[in-house]
């Protein structure tokens, strides 16, 4: 079966059972006390041995099962889905700060898929890829999408299966085919420097279990401490531009590093209770030194819950442009097969009581990247020329720009 008849499968089947969930929905209500409803499942079967039965080319029972359920949760919201055993796997990994891959991230530019990073002792470091080269074919497979996600699972896979990758040299123009075996890759979510003698700089990339130790390893040894190369830092500057979130545990970690005390998050779930509510300790790891937050329209979830905290804790400077907009929190709940589905089950709350889901957070200095907000993904970390976005938070600081609110 084609992909396009898989997807087109796919959306046949969520629309049929999404009707039978409202048919369903709207018979229960009728009745003030209704027995339990046996109509829907057996209709569901009645379904699905048809297509079995019918349809013009043999599916397997568990591909319509999987394109049944993918179908519901695709009607959810666009963060709902089914993660199969390998995605389930990889989102653990992720969130313990590791992945198993060749070590590399992308970005699109005039419709080509090109290496944005690569992370230093990887696979793909060792073999000899280097930033901007392009990826033009995975195994046997052209890259014809633009879907990044999608072409960064090609590349991820178990530890020890091999990946064959055609790429086009970024030097010399050159294609060349290199043969690479995947491996736990650490993702290091934290880079640091000092900038302008006064000023520590920390890119946060994604916030994971790991991101909190190394945040306090660079503030303790690369900013504090009396052997860093300036101990007079004068403040911190925190660029979580670009970064798309991560786990909520590690976003309240690392607010509280920097809060004495406040609201860090609170959510509400499908009545408008209350589910939890997360508060500062008296922790503030810089103790009062002032911090700017650069952020831009890629800055989203957990990368917006931090935001938040310190821009309405009044601990913090934003500046850039208005973040992502997703305030919601998906539970991932393992399957019995070994998958999981991921599913929308709160919505975040800033401390000032407002929502943060579509409407995102507004930086206190609004200001545009001149070469457009995935400027950064093609630069190397260190290299903050023309950028006007991280001037204007160390022109902030200079002048001691009050981030009272």
């Amino acid at each position: 079966m084609t992909i396009k008849e898989r997807s087109s499968l796919t959306i046949i089947i969520g629309i049929i059972l999404s009707l039978i969930l409202v048919l369903s929905n709207n018979f229960l209500s009728s009745y003030e006390e209704t027995p339990k409803n046996y109509k829907t499942p057996s209709l569901f079967n009645e379904i699905i041995t048809q297509i079995e039965s019918e349809y013009i080319d043999e599916v397997p029972h568990d591909v319509l099962i999987n394109s049944a359920v993918t179908g519901i949760l695709s009607d959810l919201d666009e963060y709902s889905e089914i993660l199969s055993n390998e995605d389930y796997r990889q989102v653990r990994n992720s969130a313990e700060g590791a992945y198993s891959g060749i070590g590399v991230t992308l970005y699109k530019h005039d419709g080509h898929t090109k290496i944005a990073s690569v992370i230093t002792n990887s696979v793909a470091f060792h073999a000899g890829i280097e930033t901007d080269d392009e990826i033009i074919q995975i195994d046997s497979d052209r890259v014809a999408t633009n879907n990044l996600s999608y072409i960064s699972n090609q590349l991820d896979g178990e530890i020890g299966s091999e990946v064959i990758l055609l790429l086009r040299k970024s030097t010399d123009k050159k294609i060349i085919q290199i043969s690479l075996v995947r491996e736990q890759i650490l993702i290091p979510s934290v880079y640091s420097e000092v900038l302008a003698s006064s000023f520590c700089y920390i890119k946060l990339d994604k916030f994971n279990n790991k991101t909190k130790l190394e945040i306090v390893n660079i503030v303790s040894n690369n900013c504090l401490s009396s052997s860093a190369p300036d101990s007079s830092i004068q403040g911190l500057i925190v660029d979580i531009r670009n970064n798309p979130g991560g786990t909520l545990e590690s976003a309240v970690d690392v607010s509280d590093l920097f809060l004495d005390s406040g609201v860090i998050v609170s959510a509400k779930g499908r009545n408008n209770d209350l589910i939890f509510i997360h508060s500062a300790n008296k922790t503030d790891i810089l103790k009062g030194l002032p911090i700017a937050v650069i952020v831009n329209q890629y800055s989203a979830s957990a990368s917006e819950i931090f935001a938040g905290a310190l821009q309405d804790n009044n601990r913090a400077i934003l500046v850039g442009t208005a973040t992502y907009g997703k305030g919601s929190i998906q539970s991932v709940i393992p399957l019995s097969d070994g998958g999981a589905i991921k599913l929308t089950t709160a919505r975040y709350i800033r401390p000032s009581g407002a929502p943060i889901n579509k409407l995102g957070i507004r930086p206190d200095i609004l200001v545009k990247s001149t070469n457009g907000e995935e400027f950064s993904l093609t630069k190397r970390k260190d290299d903050h020329s023309n950028d006007i976005q991280l001037s204007e938070a160390i022109n902030a600081l200079n002048n001691n720009i009050n981030y009272y609110h």
